[in-house]
């Protein structure tokens, strides 16, 4: 295997996003490498494929975050998409929101493995409720809650591969609810 691939799977969550016909050529690329019996060649630019997608993907999820609340301010939204040879794979956009001493942030995460292991507090009410939450609807979806002190947290699993995180401090629960709901999950399941 050339080393300058390994180098492109470590660098390529830092690049800019890949236009559709780079995707293509990249695709077209590897179809061409496969034909002539270079698997490893063709292996890597599959992969190569998949983590610019994944990247277009990231951009198009950091785009979906809800505006600002009345009185509150918001930073541009934040995405990445991991290879799944060194990051797990996935896709990972959040935005952060301010407002005085309070803030939240919201993340979403897509299609990573590491998924699996929170499915289990939105499965089962029992193990949720025993971790201090509390479950509620948000437009549809379950949705389970913590609200501490001063920190506030709901999470939120859509079909089995999107997880919607809201992680707030000096947040109040009507807040908290209001930027939840204003969340278009279906653009981000279609995403």
């Amino acid at each position: 295997m050339n080393k300058n691939w390994l180098w492109v799977g470590l660098l390529t969550p830092c690049m800019l996003w890949a236009s559709d016909a780079d995707i293509k050529e990249v695709i077209s690329e590897a179809a061409q490498a496969y034909e002539s019996g270079q698997l490893s060649h063709a292996a890597a630019q599959f992969d190569y494929a998949a983590t610019l997608i994944r990247q277009q993907q990231a951009g198009e999820l950091g785009a979906l975050f809800p505006e600002p609340l009345v009185g509150w301010t918001a930073k541009e939204a934040d995405s990445q998409a991991g290879s799944a040879a060194f990051f797990g794979g996935g896709v990972n956009a959040s935005r952060e929101y301010h407002k005085g001493d309070a803030s939240l942030k919201i993340s979403i995460t897509k299609d990573s493995p590491l998924l699996q292991a929170v499915g289990m507090l939105f499965s089962n009410p029992s193990m949720a409720s025993m971790s201090g939450y509390k479950q509620k609807r948000i437009n549809g979806h379950t949705a389970v809650v913590k609200l501490e002190e001063r920190n506030q947290e709901l999470q939120m699993m859509v079909n089995n591969t999107i997880l919607i995180q809201l992680n707030g401090r000096g947040v109040s629960e009507t807040e908290l609810l209001a930027y939840a709901e204003a969340l278009d999950i279906e653009a981000i399941s279609q995403r």
